[in-house]
């Protein structure tokens, strides 16, 4: 909580810092981080768009003409964050990296992710489903993208002429689903250490993905 305090004091004061005349993308990219910020300490309900717009250094018609409703807005924080998510586990692999090698690199992206982001994360799969459908299909369409970074993965080192693609689709959804299960337990439980936790994502993971005909090399 006092970091994301201290984070929020830096951002309003960079805000400050800056022409209150902020090109509009920029000030989105300003409003949208005073969201996430407000979201995660007080939740979808009591974070109000007044406080949000004092955080942001705006007023409440700018804010407004950005996002005409709080709602809105929390689908655009919860957008953000899965951008974000999809690109730390969409980082390229070297070259030499065997698919165990793979496994643990992207695991600890998502560890990482998650320990960065927190609330965030939390906010992104667990507040945000029982909201509005609206927002449930966004979080439905992020958890289609990271299947899809993981079916390629996945394709990458298996013999597809021996695996159909609907396995090996079927086969990453059900990872993802572990894994942000358990992400989603340790990070609420925090009675493991990370280390941990990561250890045997991986040899869960790894479990699974021996079954499966490796590529012809």
């Amino acid at each position: 909580m006092r970091g994301m305090i201290r984070g929020m004091r830096r951002m309003a004061e960079a805000t400050k810092r800056k022409d209150k005349r902020l090109p509009s993308h920029e000030r989105r990219k300003v409003i949208l981080e005073a969201a996430r910020f407000t979201f995660q300490e007080k939740g979808y309900h009591d974070a109000h768009m007044e406080l949000i717009a004092s955080r942001a250094n705006v007023t409440k018609p700018i804010l407004y003409r950005h996002f005409p409703s709080k709602l809105k807005l929390l689908v655009a924080v919860i957008d953000q964050v899965g951008e974000n998510l999809i690109a730390a586990i969409s980082e390229p692999l070297g070259e030499d990296m065997d698919w165990r090698a793979s496994i643990q690199h992207d695991i600890r992206a998502y560890l990482d992710f998650i320990e960065k982001y927190g609330a965030g994360y939390i906010l992104l799969y667990s507040v945000g489903l029982s909201l509005d459908q609206e927002v449930s299909e966004h979080i439905n369409m992020i958890r289609k993208a990271i299947v899809r970074v993981l079916k390629e993965r996945i394709t990458y080192f298996t013999d597809t002429n021996r695996v159909s693609a609907e396995e090996i689709e079927l086969t990453a959804a059900m990872l993802a689903g572990m894994v942000e299960h358990a992400a989603l337990f340790w990070l609420g439980e925090k009675k493991i250490s990370r280390r941990t936790c990561e250890e045997n994502l991986v040899r869960a993971v790894t479990g699974v993905l021996a079954g499966l005909p490796p590529r012809p090399r």
